[in-house]
């Protein structure tokens, strides 16, 4: 035992362990690879004001020269770019639907794209994490449906098909927990609307890289 502690070297030793596998865990967290998630799967499928091609600009410019929106939907993806403006590996691209699209592998997990979207329809996630909502539509059910062909319309049919509750209704849209999520696809394979994706494209078509 230390005089000036009162510790035993073993307890010390034990604690110190401790401590240290707290730390490595951390910085194991901070090291780990994060993407870049789009939650919106509407753009052409959304009921348009102004078609994609004459929308000018990025997507700041767009909603200073269209301040009532592009399409009947106003949370959408604008399809002016700004994501596909900061990132640096070129992971961004704007699809043929004019909706924002990350590639994963070449996604750096930066954040700038998140930052640059004025919509705020981009957040970081886990690779692992490849199934989740494209849509943050915050309108009643009925009205989304009349807006957006693929828009959440919070029926709840994903939270009654989630095995493990990983999924609820927040805001009048589906939202995921990724820590309870298991990625067996239930949700996306049952949603009536196309809302829930699967980034790998086994339980949903996936847009073509290009």
């Amino acid at each position: 035992r230390d005089k000036k502690t009162g510790i035993t070297v073993g307890e010390s030793g034990m604690r110190f362990c401790r401590q240290a596998g707290r730390g490595d865990e951390t910085m194991a967290q901070r090291r780990r690879k994060r993407v870049a998630v789009v939650q919106c799967y509407g753009g052409c499928r959304a009921k348009e004001k102004v078609p994609l091609e004459e929308r000018k600009g990025n997507c700041e410019e767009i909603l200073a020269f269209y301040p009532a929106g592009v399409s009947e939907c106003r949370w959408g993806c604008l399809g002016g770019g700004s994501c596909v403006e900061v990132c640096r590996p070129g992971a961004v691209r704007i699809n043929g639907q004019g909706i924002a699209e990350v590639d994963r592998e070449k996604c750096a997990g930066c954040g700038l794209c998140v930052k640059a979207c004025p919509r705020k329809l981009i957040r970081l996630t886990f690779p692992e994490y490849n199934i989740y909502p494209a849509c943050v539509n915050e309108d009643p059910g009925a009205q989304t449906r009349k807006e957006c062909d693929t828009g959440c319309i919070a029926c709840g049919i994903c939270v009654k098909n989630c095995p493990v509750d990983a999924i609820g209704i927040q805001n009048d849209h589906a939202v995921i927990d990724e820590e309870k999520c298991i990625s067996c696809g239930m949700c996306a394979v049952k949603c009536p609307r196309g809302t829930i994706r699967d980034y790998n494209g086994i339980f949903t078509t996936r847009e073509e890289q290009g």
